[in-house]
């Protein structure tokens, strides 16, 4: 050792970061234990298992308690707590015929569900391709065939009628829609209502009588029409076809 220097005293060393936090990493595998155990025990508690399943749906309704049950896929037994209730919801309102589905749960007296459901109601009987369907306001596939007898059968032309359950993706199918409730307030009896060879609005009405409408931009304008014309025609004399493509002047044809 040279002269004149001084050896220094070795100091505390500081303790490592892992160190300092392990005590933290035995507290949390402590709570993760905990919760693990906590998590097991709600799954298994009796307290929370379901004893009651309900099923609520409209009188006369074409989905049954049993159809709803199905698609929940609620059980007594299951834990009521544990239940996804947003998955239950979207696969019941996957029924053809159910707008939404509410699920309530209870605690007391008893661990209990109750499942209820609003329904859509049919709008129109369409014919897409080679098959007719029975579809609501928004174009929604019900059931297939036409449930709506006295409801006005409208032609989609070329469109596919998907399986119930789906949507009809047509871009005119909407704008008949809305010619067809025009002319059910007008109380024309529409049976069938379509599109012409040239694009123009056409429907037979319940006594046979081909309407011919041409553009619908003024349908109710029209439609306000046929009930005048029928009352100027002699009795004796049968209706074939209204024409009222140009309304200043309307056309009548007879048998």
């Amino acid at each position: 050792m040279k002269s004149g220097t001084r050896s220094r005293p070795l100091g505390r060393r500081k303790p490592s970061v892992a160190a300092r936090i392990r005590p933290f990493w035995i507290l949390a595998s402590l709570a993760a234990i905990v919760l693990v155990a906590a998590g097991a025990w709600l799954v298994q508690a009796p307290w929370f298992r379901i004893a009651r399943v309900s099923v609520n749906v409209p009188l006369e309704s074409p989905v049954t308690g049993d159809d709803v049950l199905r698609a929940a896929g609620v059980a007594r037994g299951m834990n009521l707590w544990l239940l996804d209730t947003g998955a239950i919801a979207r696969r019941v309102e996957a029924i053809p015929y159910v707008a939404a589905a509410t699920i309530d749960r209870e605690q007391v007296p008893q661990p209990s569900v109750e499942l209820s459901v609003t329904l859509r109601r049919p709008s129109a009987c369409v014919r897409a391709g080679d098959a007719v369907v029975t579809i609501d306001a928004a174009a929604r596939v019900l059931q297939t065939g036409c449930a709506l007898e006295a409801a006005a059968r409208i032609d989609a032309g070329r469109a596919t009628a998907p399986a119930p359950g789906g949507t009809i993706a047509d871009p005119d199918l909407s704008r008949l829609l809305a010619d067809a409730k025009i002319l059910a307030d007008a109380e024309l009896g529409v049976r069938t209502l379509g599109r012409d060879r040239w694009g123009g609005l056409e429907a037979i009405d319940a006594s046979g009588i081909r309407l011919r409408f041409g553009s619908d931009d003024d349908l109710a304008k029209k439609a306000a029409l046929v009930a005048p014309v029928r009352a100027g025609v002699e009795p004796s004399r049968v209706i074939r076809v209204i024409d009222l493509r140009a309304p200043g002047t309307p056309i009548v044809d007879f048998r």
